[in-house]
């Protein structure tokens, strides 16, 4: 999971907000939003902001003239579950519905429940305690990667246990997919056995992969980078 650095708050959506209130006399909600153009501009603003990755999986997303692939996610969900949060909390993420530092972009996951993952596995699962946004940079400090595309918890960390089981980020499908971009990336930048053992190439290659080329990440990256970094050798196919 990336650090997704966010940026200012898009003027078109502000005023937005503004002009709701002054006509209707009270804060808009995210149902509100929905199905107006500003709405389609704020998810294509969002895309453009993560480059085009699922927030959570590093899927790619935004792949149409729509983006009919993904969907507008909240960190804090906009329907808490009250079980298990006190009303304090439930209102906090209520109120964050249309904060933009709590707006990204999710891929839709699957369909079927137990290959189900990210915004939909979710659901309105929330934990003040341990859950930590990809907006905040202490995300790339919770997940390690291993070479058959399985995403694990650094030490162990209840942050990134939790995150990971409720998102469902070790689907077959994801941990299939991350596995072949690695695979993809071993056959495209080390065709030549030599530069397995070359460390500056190497860390060029990690370079490559941690920017953006045409506005977008290359999907998995975060796998890509980690397994690089630690599993370079040839005998990691």
């Amino acid at each position: 999971m990336r650090y997704i650095q966010k940026k200012a708050e898009p003027e078109f959506f502000k005023i937005w907000k503004q002009d709701f209130c002054q006509v209707y006399g009270n804060q808009p909600k995210y149902d509100d939003l929905k199905g107006t153009s500003t709405y389609v501009s704020l998810k294509k603003s969002l895309l453009e902001e993560q480059g085009y990755l699922c927030c959570y999986c590093e899927k790619r997303i935004g792949t149409n003239m729509y983006a009919t692939d993904c969907d507008i996610e909240h960190f804090m969900p906009r329907h808490p579950d009250k079980r298990y949060l006190t009303a304090v909390e439930c209102a906090v993420c209520e109120n964050a519905q249309l904060d933009y530092q709590n707006i990204m972009v999710s891929c839709k996951g699957e369909p079927q429940d137990w290959i189900d993952h990210c915004n939909h596995k979710k659901d309105n699962w929330f934990d003040f305690k341990t859950c930590i946004a990809p907006t905040d940079k202490k995300i790339e400090e919770l997940f390690g990667y291993s070479i058959d595309g399985k995403i694990y918890p650094i030490d162990g960390n209840q942050s990134g246990r939790e995150m990971q089981e409720h998102m469902n980020l070790n689907s077959d499908i994801l941990k299939r997919q991350r596995r072949e971009a690695y695979i993809t990336v071993l056959e495209l930048e080390f065709d030549d056995e030599k530069l397995l053992d070359d460390i500056v190439y190497i860390n060029e290659t990690i370079q490559e992969y941690r920017g953006m080329h045409q506005g977008k990440y290359y999907p998995f990256c975060s796998m890509i980078i980690y397994c690089l970094e630690h599993f370079f050798k040839k005998e990691v196919l």
